[in-house]
Order: C-alpha cells, then sequence, then structure tokens
C-alpha cells in the first residue's frame, strides 16, 4: 500500500511539539481521530490518545467561552478590503488585550504579534496604493491610527500592571 499524506499519523495537538505547532496545513486532524479510533495512540510518540486531552480538559474545568459548534456554519459577508482590514484589527485588539481571545476567554498582552498585525496594515495600504478607493483610503488610515494609539495605551497598561505586582 502506498503512503499518502493521509496515512500519515497526526500528533494530537494537546502538547508541546505538535504538528499545530509546526505550521502543517491538516492539523486540525489529530491522528487518534483520523483513525477512527479515540483510544489510539498519538502518532508524534508522546503516549497520549484524543480521549486524554478531552479529559484532561474536563479535569481543569477548561471549557470555550464560545460553542463553536453550536453556531455551524454560517454564511460569511463577501471579502472586502474593509472585511480584510477589520479581521486584522479585531487580532491587533485581541493581542493588545483590548478584547478577549474567543477560545480562552482571558486578556493578554501579546505586543509583538498586536505589532505584527499593525504593520500588516501598513504593508497592505503601501501595497494597495493607487487601487483603493477613497472611502478605503480613509477607513484603512483611521484603523492603522486607532491601532497605533491603542497600542501605545497597551504598552502602558502592560507596564502598570507588572509594577502593581511588584509591589503586592
Amino acid at each position: 500500500m502506498n503512503s499518502t499524506d493521509d496515512d500519515v499519523k497526526r500528533p494530537c495537538g494537546d502538547h508541546e511539539g505538535c504538528c499545530r505547532d509546526h505550521g502543517d496545513d491538516k492539523s486540525e486532524r489529530c491522528c487518534c481521530r483520523d483513525q477512527g479510533d479515540e483510544g489510539s495512540e498519538c502518532g508524534c510518540g508522546c503516549g497520549r490518545n484524543a480521549s486524554d486531552a478531552e479529559t484532561d480538559a474536563e479535569a481543569e474545568g477548561v471549557k470555550s467561552p464560545i460553542d463553536f459548534e453550536a453556531l455551524g456554519d454560517f454564511p460569511l459577508p463577501k471579502p472586502t478590503l474593509a472585511t480584510f482590514a477589520t479581521t486584522l484589527a479585531q487580532q491587533a485588539m485581541i493581542s493588545m488585550g483590548m478584547l478577549p481571545n474567543p477560545i480562552t476567554g482571558k486578556t493578554t498582552f501579546m505586543l509583538n504579534q498586536a505589532s505584527h498585525f499593525i504593520d500588516t496594515l501598513d504593508m497592505i495600504i503601501e501595497k494597495t496604493e493607487g487601487n483603493r478607493t477613497p472611502e478605503e483610503t480613509t477607513m484603512l488610515n483611521n484603523v492603522v491610527h486607532e491601532l497605533r494609539m491603542l497600542y501605545v495605551a497597551a504598552v502602558n497598561e502592560k507596564k502598570r500592571r507588572g509594577e502593581e505586582k511588584k509591589d503586592s
């Protein structure tokens, strides 16, 4: 039998070094679930299996604040420059602790990520120069300006919280 990508066992994704950490575009598929055996061992050799990850999450009381399965596969808006920019802006705001992470429900400061999203929007402005409507140009410039102001506030808030911990 010839081996294909579909035959390759994939790690369970419940630990460091799993396929999800390697940028594998098929990482949403767990080897344990691919094989149809919830008890089968993870393909990365960690000794875990799919049911271990679910049991650990239940024991720790970890539950996503959003039930993605209940949402279903709803229709999305037509892709536009504005929807793309606001998606990146929302990711930047999550990274700056302005919005809770939709998976964990917690706010965290990941300022390198936030900076990356802002820089990506700057790159889009540069690369689309001459190909935008005046409304798109205004929207992009406003979004980037607001994100830069929020970034400065996030840096200051992170410093303030760090100082509070030192005083405690």
